[in-house]
This record gives C-alpha cells, structure tokens and sequence, in this order.
C-alpha cells in the first residue's frame, strides 16, 4: 500500500499544478502557464480557495484521511485560514492536529519520499506513527515573545520522533546523537526535510530544539538540520 502511496505521489505536480482538478470543480477558464519557480524552493499551495482545493486534492490522492477546517483569528493576530485537521495515512499522527494544508501536504511528502523510504533502508520496517507535541498554538517565539511564531498561523509542527511497525522507537532527545541506524535515521531525515519546509530546526541549531525537530513553512528560509 505504501508503494502505491508513493507512485501516486511521485506522480503529482510538486507546486500546484494539480490546480486545474480542483478548478475543474468550480468552472474555471484555462490560465497562462505560472512562471518557472527556483528549484530549492519548498512546495507551496498558493492563496486562494481554488488552490486549497488543489491541495485538498493532493491530500487526498496520497491517501492522508483528513477534515478541512473552517478559518479563524483571535484578537492576538493568531488564527489559521485554508486549514485541515490531519488524521492518518499509511501512518498515524500521535494526536490529530490542525495544521494548513500547505504544511499537511509537506508532511504528506515528508512521509513518503523521506521516513518511510529511510526505515526501510535503515531497518526493514516502516513508520506507523509520527509523534508531536503540537502544531498550531497561539504563542510568540522563544526568544522574542513579541513576534508570532510559525506555530501561531498553524504553519509549523513539532515532531519528536516516530515509531516503526515492530514497535521501535525514534527519539530527537534520546538517539540524535547515536551512532546507528536511529542516529542516522534522525540526521537525514532532518537534513533532506529542508528540501521540504522553509524551516528545519533540531537539536544541531540551538538547546530549545534538542528534543525535536521544528518544521515550518512560514515565509522564513533556514535549514538548521
């Protein structure tokens, strides 16, 4: 099932060019070709309720079950727009969360082109859960609580390790620095997430980041893997 997932993803635009389904839905005109984007740059689902359809689409074509949630703010400037709450795949969340559906789709990505083919490679397993400790929360960063994080637009998820299908268990705080098979699994799949998100952050950039792994798409670009 997982290699289907992952032909089937393979298979998708990798910036929103699935786009065109989804209009198909609310009767659009054909539109000029967007222009070429920089190849380093992570994916993005552009604004606009068409596009959240697209990625809807996307979502949905890799198999991830989830709820398209309705936007929302608070006095603060926090608040979510174009969300979903993720539940599962060929994997579960350890919590369903609500999230956008740009950063659902790079967690979709995140799974089937990084931590399933790593655990394979790696152990002969595959992943059945991704452990967090939150994504959206209404909050300013560490070191200035003045400016909003990531987490604050539901932008970013804080991903403390995984568990295999025979039970293993991956964590930041404990294996990142183990000189495994687990050590290994969490530096690669840290450095190659910067392909994927704007943001990576884990224990190699600070101490706030020593027990995760910080991945955002916010408007930020810093691979600190």
């Amino acid at each position: 099932m997982r290699k289907e997932m992952v032909k089937k993803l393979l298979m998708l635009p990798r910036f929103g060019s699935i786009l065109c389904l989804a209009l198909l839905l609310v009767g659009c005109a054909q539109r000029p070709a967007a222009p070429p984007r920089d190849a380093s740059a992570p994916p993005r689902v552009e604004s606009g309720s068409e596009a959240y359809l697209a990625c809807q689409a996307n979502l949905s074509e890799v198999g991830w079950d989830f709820e398209p949630i309705a936007d929302f703010s608070t006095p603060d400037g926090c608040g979510v727009s174009e969300a979903v709450k993720l539940q599962r795949s060929t994997m579960v969340l350890s919590r369903p969360t609500v999230v956008t559906c740009t950063l659902a789709y790079a967690i979709a990505r995140f799974e089937f082109e990084v931590l399933q083919p790593l655990a394979e490679e790696l152990f002969k397993k595959e992943v059945k859960r991704i452990d967090h400790v939150g994504s959206y929360n209404c909050r300013g960063i560490r070191n200035n609580r003045a400016r909003l994080s990531e987490h604050a637009k539901g932008r970013a998820i804080d991903i403390i390790g995984v568990e295999l299908t025979d039970g293993t268990k991956i964590r930041v705080e404990a294996d990142w620095a183990d000189k495994g098979p687990k050590g290994q699994f969490l530096r690669r799949a840290a450095k190659t997430a910067c392909s994927l998100f704007s943001v990576v952050l884990g224990p190699n950039a600070d101490r706030d980041h020593r027990d995760h792994l910080h991945l955002d798409v916010g408007p930020q670009r810093y691979c600190g893997a």
